[in-house]
């Protein structure tokens, strides 16, 4: 299990490593590029042994998929994931996808009530209001590449907002104006802001960083 500078969680755990998709901005696929954990980013792999980090009794927070969108693991993959987090309550799990269509069974969302949180990641345009039904918890605005409107907030609880690092040539700066839109949205529905590091100076007076639902 390895300890992370994510400032929304504890630890990573990676048991599946790449992804499909192709984000220009992916720092994952970078660093996949420098440490060549697989050979091609693009095809994910599954190791199943890592889900074994699981078992230390210490209670942490985990990022279970900061090296790959679990919208893309196979279904069998899935369900490997689940048996482990099911047999390990003493953490809490935490997931994002891009995915509309990923679907956590119900008896996964009853076994794990409390200690299992997806999220949806969005950059940029408008918030799909389905929520609900396709089972997210929280919103991750990261990297954040300019305004995000609220077609109606369904059951999110957290709105996570970070600016894009690195030095990608085209990087994309937020400007304070997108930050307090989400925010202004977000309170006035109660729900939960939490702003990464990387947004510090830029919010100066005005960053938060609000308690989240897998923060104790």
């Amino acid at each position: 299990m390895n300890k992370t500078k994510i400032d929304w969680c504890d630890a990573t755990v990676n048991p599946v490593v790449g992804c499909p998709r192709g984000c220009g901005y992916c720092y994952a696929r970078k660093l996949n590029t420098r440490f060549k954990w697989v050979e091609d980013w693009s095809k994910p792999q599954f190791f199943p042994e890592r889900l074994k980090q699981f078992e230390s009794k210490k209670p942490k927070s985990i990022f279970i998929n900061s090296m790959s969108d679990i919208g893309f693991w196979k279904e069998e993959w899935r369900q490997e994931l689940f048996h482990a987090m099911i047999h390990n309550p003493q953490h809490f799990y935490i997931a994002l996808t891009k995915c509309e269509e990923v679907y956590i069974p119900y008896w996964v969302r009853q076994e794990l009530r409390g200690r299992f949180f997806l999220g949806q990641t969005q950059t940029i345009g408008i918030v799909f209001n389905g929520f609900n039904e396709r089972y997210r918890d929280f919103l991750s605005a990261e990297p954040l590449h300019g305004k995000l409107h609220f077609n109606g907030f369904g059951g999110i609880r957290a709105v996570i907002i970070g600016a894009e690092t690195g030095k990608r040539k085209d990087k994309v700066i937020p400007k304070k104006e997108w930050v307090d839109d989400i925010v202004q949205q977000c309170d006035d529905k109660n729900i939960a802001v939490f702003m990464k590091e990387s947004l510090r100076e830029l919010m100066g007076e005005d960053f938060r960083q609000d308690k989240l639902p897998w923060m104790v």
